[in-house]
């Protein structure tokens, strides 16, 4: 098959380094594969992931639009960063296809799509979550304000569904929504992840010398989210942790954000070490070098944590919030944090954790067993076959409806022909097998 996928390609997207594992094994399965990256202008030029595979910038139409009349089939990668994925959002609307859906809330992307599409985004946000809804997408809020009105009122992701033949998504805490608004197929598929992976021991443990400290890492770009604040609080009211461990922060991280953290851990008395973003190396020492890592979400918005994957595929004990992707890990795997006892579930777990290094061993080795058989490149592109060979059978018929509805709009008609039987009934024939 020829096929066109619409993707982040720069070095640090997570996103783009996970589509390059999808594309290189497609190739490798005799596929033919374009990558299109959908970065803003400012980015297109910057270094790009691997991909096996021919890349263009979204922004070159003719190029564009020749290979993408010539595929069988259109994919787009998107998730809740407008700069990484203006592109995709682009072509879309112009050209449908399969939609990677890696974020169950796309606020964020919506309000700067929205910027220079006021009165469409004003009708989308009233056309789907009503007129209350439309204040929070025009008042530039605080980000946690902003999050806090419209994540579960108005996460936009309908927006993005509704636009797609069908949709894949990496958990199913959010897919009520997408269900509801894609009229295609949906299917649930493990990311796909195998970046920074160690030659850390058996089950990722790390035997220290007596008197060498307890390690706790958390990792990516820290914002309030990552609850970084909460296990400094916990450290701190540990008798038993609070002068035998570290804790040490590797991502992104503003510097406001860095001296109020450090202010609280010295109030706190934590051994708190901010070392900033790194390069793959360094991150991939961090992990080795922790004993446990903190994957705490909350809210918890995404379809699945790359963080956490990679805590889990390097063996490392992992703690994280008992709520959307990561309450659907196995208990087996990971230590779930409540959120409303969550300072003291954190102190409880780091202490048990520290106090029983065969319970660490196990945990993790359990941990990193399931995802190495979850977390796969060939389960991914052998789920994304079946996704393409299915949407190839309902195509027909969300064309067709198009068409109708296009028609019924035209003679201003207010109507819905995806809920008549009358209509939809006949157009089955089309994803008959036979």
């Amino acid at each position: 098959m020829k096929l066109v996928i619409f993707t982040p390609a720069k070095k640090v997207s997570s996103i783009g380094g996970c589509c390059a594992l999808v594309s290189q094994e497609l190739v490798a399965q005799g596929h033919e594969v374009t990558i299109v990256r959908t970065e803003i202008e400012g980015l297109l030029k910057s270094e790009t992931h691997h991909f096996g595979a021919p890349v263009l910038p979204w922004t070159r139409t003719h190029q564009v639009t020749r290979v993408a009349e010539d595929a069988d089939v259109l994919i787009y990668q998107i998730g809740d960063n407008y700069d990484f994925h203006k592109g995709g959002l682009e072509w879309l609307a112009a050209l449908p296809g399969i939609v990677i859906l890696h974020d169950f809330f796309l606020g964020h992307l919506f309000r700067a799509w929205s910027d220079s599409n006021r009165a469409r985004g004003v009708e989308i946000v009233r056309a789907w979550y009503g007129e209350e809804m439309v204040k929070p997408f025009l008042t530039h809020s605080a980000p946690e304000t902003f999050i806090e009105e419209t994540k579960d009122r108005a996460p936009m992701i309908e927006w993005v569904c509704a636009m797609a033949h069908a949709v894949i998504t990496h958990s199913s805490w959010g897919c009520e929504r997408v269900v509801n608004s894609c009229a295609g197929p949906v299917r649930v598929v493990p990311l796909t992840y195998n970046k920074n992976l160690g030659s850390s021991l058996p089950g990722g443990m790390v035997y220290r010398p007596p008197g060498e400290k307890f390690a706790i890492l958390t990792i990516g770009h820290v914002n309030a989210n990552k609850r970084v604040e909460s296990v400094i609080r916990a450290l701190g009211t540990s008798p038993l942790l609070g002068g035998h461990s570290r804790y040490r922060l590797v991502g992104a991280i503003k510097p406001e954000t860095a001296t109020a953290l450090t202010r609280l851990a010295k109030e706190n008395g934590v051994d708190l070490v901010v070392s900033g973003e790194v390069d793959d190396g360094a991150l991939l020492r961090a992990i080795e070098e922790s004993d446990v890592i903190s994957c705490l979400r909350l809210p918890s918005l995404e379809a699945a944590s790359g963080s956490l994957v990679e805590a889990l595929l390097n063996g490392k004990p992992t703690i994280v919030t008992d709520t959307g992707f990561y309450r659907e890990i196995p208990s087996s795997c990971v230590m779930k944090i409540r959120p409303d006892n969550e300072v003291a579930d954190i102190r409880s777990a780091l202490e048990a954790l520290f106090s029983d290094p065969a319970q660490r061993e196990a945990m993790a080795a359990e941990g990193q067993r399931w995802a190495l058989q979850t977390f796969t490149t060939e389960n991914y592109v052998r789920e994304l076959i079946h996704t393409i060979k299915d949407t190839m059978k309902t195509k027909p018929i969300l064309n067709a409806v198009t068409y109708f509805s296009r028609v019924l709009a035209h003679w201003s008609a207010d109507y819905d022909a995806t809920g008549n039987e009358a209509i939809m009934e006949p157009l089955t024939i089309f994803g008959s097998s036979g």
